[in-house]
């Protein structure tokens, strides 16, 4: 089937002069009102607090607030004309391609955002008493849905089912995209789907019209083609709460992870709280010095027992919600005490594993012969990323990233390799190299004026599977770490330390290597989520000529070894 090419949205028309923008930034400021507050809680006061402007103001573009609500609804309703009526109604002559854009256009974070969802729903709880909203809520419904009936009814006549009842069918896809609309406006965007929700109301029309939506499989991770043996994983498996499951038990449980730096537990009571990926961590020295790894959950129910990542406990741990008390070992006077995990320290990092898993650890043999040559410092406490992308991805990239730069025998203007090191089935792949002397940019010129004579000593690299970085300098060392939250979703984490041995400017360096080497910051973030959607969402995979990085595919063969079900092309179907 030749499918035409969608045409862009029409673009909606903002405000162009200073008095035009004003009200248009009010009218922005009142929806955010409205999604926080609701109609009835939203004021006057709590808008202009929002838009940072002067309570005086709104009288220029609004006789009230009412008027001020009722321009803001009818803001929505243009751009929902707009975004999408105008755009499918112009695709009627091919329903099949219609269909589909709407569903993409209904989904989309432009219209079915958290906060408009919640809005539109708002303002329908108020319109049995307000004429005003109950106008142009209905106005819109009533033009959509018209649009779908008229669609619905192509797709029958095309299709030669007469059997079919146009206004049931098309009353189910509204609620189709109604219910899915629901569940937006309980969600924050990083947790909302919309792959998902565009493939479950794709999945209704395909019952009804089956092989008339060739672009949307009735089960997609089913059918997902795996990447070619040896140079990937299959693409089910970077989006599916089985293999979720699989890894923290399989892979998580059983390895050490980093958590802090024991100056950040110097004294008797402070604490460190972490995620290992399979388990929650409060890191404790008691009374007599000594740190202790307990599971960060209440006894009495699942909840963590603190709010902040770095503190202090006065005398002990305690449960404010149930009453319950605990020593700083763990011990409670009565009832349940809090479950203590392995600790070991490489030089003064704190890893902690939560239990051995099915599979043997990694040892932290690697990390303690990386740190042994000089003590390191924290330079501040730990910065943390989410990231719409799953750790396998996140851990690849930063393998394959490196490997350019660090391939043996090879130089570049920027890198000039010294080794390699892989083992077989690795506990660690390590590499170094150089900043190669031709590098005349200014981040490596000022980096080199920093550091001194030492600036020419190797970068060493160390990657403890399943999911930590580690990169030494002369100046220090940054440590990257991603945490698996959910199927398709992971958080980074980076450490960054300066050398006991002290280089000028100790944070300045630290930016400068970072520049040297990103693989932390926001155009990291976006590539590594650039990824995940064209793996999952597109089914994209590499040229088969391209060569992978050494370092990336021992990782995956890694991987393959302890999770079995790999070695499958399709998502499985059973409980493993």
């Amino acid at each position: 089937m030749i499918r035409r090419k969608k045409k862009p949205s029409a673009p909606i028309r903002r405000a162009r002069t200073a008095h035009s923008r004003q009200r248009q930034h009010l009218i922005e400021a009142c929806i955010s009102a409205l999604h926080l507050y609701g109609p009835s809680r939203t004021t006057v006061e709590k808008v202009v607090a929002i838009a940072k402007m002067s309570p005086g103001i709104v009288r220029f573009y609004f006789d009230s607030k009412a008027a001020m609500m009722v321009a803001s609804l009818q803001f929505l309703a243009t751009e929902f004309e707009e975004r999408l009526l105008v755009p499918v109604s112009r695709l009627k002559d091919n329903p099949v391609a219609a269909l589909e854009l709407m569903a993409e256009l209904y989904l989309s974070p432009e219209l079915a955002s958290a906060r408009k969802v919640s809005v539109w729903y708002s303002f329908w709880g108020e319109a049995s008493s307000r004429q005003e909203y109950y106008d142009i809520c209905g106005q819109k419904d009533d033009r959509f849905a018209a649009l779908v009936r008229d669609l619905i009814g192509r797709m029958i006549v095309d299709t030669a089912q007469p059997q079919l009842d146009p206004d049931g069918i098309a009353l189910g896809l509204i609620g189709v995209l109604e219910m899915l609309w629901q569940g937006f406006a309980f969600q924050t965007e990083i947790a909302i789907d919309r792959a998902q929700a565009k493939h479950r109301c794709m999945t209704y029309l395909c019952s009804l019209f089956p092989g008339r939506f060739p672009s949307v499989p009735a089960d997609r991770a089913a059918q997902a083609p795996s990447a070619p043996s040896g140079t990937g994983l299959p693409r089910w498996s970077y989006d599916n709460a089985r293999m979720h499951a699989l890894e923290l038990d399989a892979l998580y449980r059983g390895s050490w992870q980093l958590c802090g730096h024991r100056a950040q537990v110097a004294a008797a009571g402070a604490y460190l709280a972490a995620d290992l990926g399979s388990e929650r961590v409060l890191i404790v020295r008691d009374v007599n010095g000594v740190l202790r790894a307990l599971r960060d959950c209440c006894p009495a129910r699942p909840h963590r027992l603190v709010e902040r990542a770095v503190g202090r406990f006065d005398g002990g741990i305690a449960c404010r919600v149930h009453g319950l008390h605990f020593d700083l070992d763990g011990a409670a006077a009565a009832g349940a005490s809090l479950q203590t995990f392995e600790l070991e320290l490489a030089g003064d990092l704190i890893f902690v594993r939560a239990g051995r898993g099915k599979t043997a650890a990694p040892s932290i043999d690697p990390w303690i012969g990386a740190v042994e040559a000089g003590a390191i410092a924290p330079l501040a406490t730990a910065e943390s990323v989410d990231v719409a992308a799953d750790w396998k991805v996140v851990a690849e990239q930063w393998l394959e990233l490196a490997m350019p730069e660090c391939a043996p025998g090879a130089a570049n203007p920027m890198w000039t390799a010294v080794d390699l090191i892989e083992a077989e089935n690795p506990a660690r792949i390590a590499w170094s190299a150089c900043l190669a002397p031709q590098n005349r940019c200014w981040t490596a010129a000022r980096y080199r004026t920093l550091v001194g004579k030492t600036s020419g000593s190797p970068w060493r690299r160390v990657f403890l599977p399943p999911n930590q970085l580690a990169e030494l300098r002369p100046d220090g060392a940054t440590i990257l770490q991603v945490i698996p939250l959910t199927a398709g979703r992971s958080r980074m984490l980076r450490y960054a330390f300066a050398s006991a041995a002290g280089a000028a400017g100790t944070r300045a360096t630290s930016y400068l290597a970072d520049r040297l080497s990103p693989r932390f910051g926001r155009g990291a973030t976006d590539l590594f989520e650039s990824i995940q959607q064209g793996v999952v969402t597109f089914g994209y995979q590499a040229a088969a000529d391209a060569a992978p990085a050494r370092a990336a595919e021992a990782f995956r063969r890694w991987i393959k070894v302890r999770i079995p079900a790999l070695k499958n092309p399709h998502a499985p179907r059973d409980p493993a």
